[in-house]
């Protein structure tokens, strides 16, 4: 599956991100990370759980509430912490090699139409990267969304001034920012904002499963076919595209399963379609140099089983690369 990209501008690359490995050649171990976003626990529970299964990267959310919640994952208000909270959850995190986070998107309309309400939202954004740089996190993931009022066309230059603007904050503290797949609703389309973002600490995370509303895999296969051995190999072959097309843009990776009949994903490991060993290889072949996290939902008493079963699947995958 082909899709008309543009190469990326060398200015892209000023922070020395050449491709270092060759096609082929055995790549810097990758680590397996898990994220906080286990519904219904509370968040020291959560970072000690994640800590007790020997992950060596974690991904905590600066967005929600640390307290447990049945229908929320757990996560915090840097702004609204208090200093012995914050003293707290930093020296839970120590044992983690690295520690990455989810910038907060739900409830905010940080691309409206309306500049009073995007520049609210804007704000929370702010607040939640203080505090990715307050517990010393190495990536910050962002969603790109549809603004209120907006087209694709007329929120693009607020999109990207915003965008900047993380980078640039980001950088000052040697923090990058990884742009989640799933927005703009095309693979072309998000690359491109990527590409004209043309910042060196602004790249992607690449989410297995936020794949299946892009146009180009819409318009391949029809939802009447989606769980055909077709439909299955267009869908992995949207998600190399997208990594191919980005090379060492790709600075993040969201791993679980994806179920063939409805294609709903953050499903556990070995339960879905994911082509694990053809991604890999193809992450290799742009060589990634970043954390594989599993994001995984489910009922949080069989979250340690998910979690733990995951990370074995992945190590095993990197294990067979040699």
């Amino acid at each position: 599956m082909r899709f008309r990209t543009r190469s990326l501008t060398r200015r892209q690359f000023l922070t020395g991100m050449t491709l270092a490995t060759a096609a082929g050649a055995a790549p810097r171990r990758w680590l397996v990370g898990a994220n906080t976003a286990v519904k219904g626990l509370e968040l020291h529970r959560a970072v000690a759980l994640l800590g007790a299964l020997r992950f060596p990267v974690i991904e905590i959310h600066p967005m929600g509430k640390p307290e447990p919640a049945p229908a929320d994952f757990p996560g915090f208000e840097f702004d609204s912490m208090a200093a012995v909270d914050r003293t707290r959850l930093k020296k839970a995190l120590r044992p983690f090699r690295h520690v990455t986070t989810h910038l907060p998107y739900t409830g905010l309309d940080y691309f409206a139409a309306d500049p009073a309400v995007a520049d609210r939202a804007w704000r929370r954004v702010e607040i939640a990267l203080e505090g990715s740089v307050y517990f010393g996190a190495s990536i910050a993931v962002f969603h790109p969304k549809q603004g209120g009022g907006q087209t694709l066309q007329t929120q693009w230059p607020l999109m990207l001034r915003r965008v900047r603007e993380l980078g640039d904050q980001a950088r000052k503290h040697g923090m990058r920012i990884a742009l989640e797949t799933g927005f703009p609703l095309s693979v072309a389309d998000f690359t491109r904002l990527i590409r004209e973002a043309d910042h060196p600490a602004v790249g992607a995370t690449i989410d297995v499963g936020h794949q299946g509303r892009y146009a180009e895999l819409v318009a391949r296969v029809p939802a009447s076919e989606r769980a055909t051995p077709a439909g299955i190999r267009a869908y992995n072959d949207t998600t190399i595209a997208i990594a191919e097309a980005l090379g060492r843009k790709v600075f993040h990776l969201h791993v679980h399963d994806i179920d063939p009949a409805t294609w709903q994903e953050h499903r556990p490991m070995g339960t879905g379609f994911v082509d694990y060993p053809r991604l890999f290889h193809a992450l290799r072949r742009i060589g990634y140099d970043g954390h594989l996290v599993l994001e995984i939902a489910g009922d949080p008493a069989a979250m340690e089983g998910h979690l733990r079963q995951g990370k074995a699947a992945i190590e095993g995958y990197l294990a067979g690369m040699g």
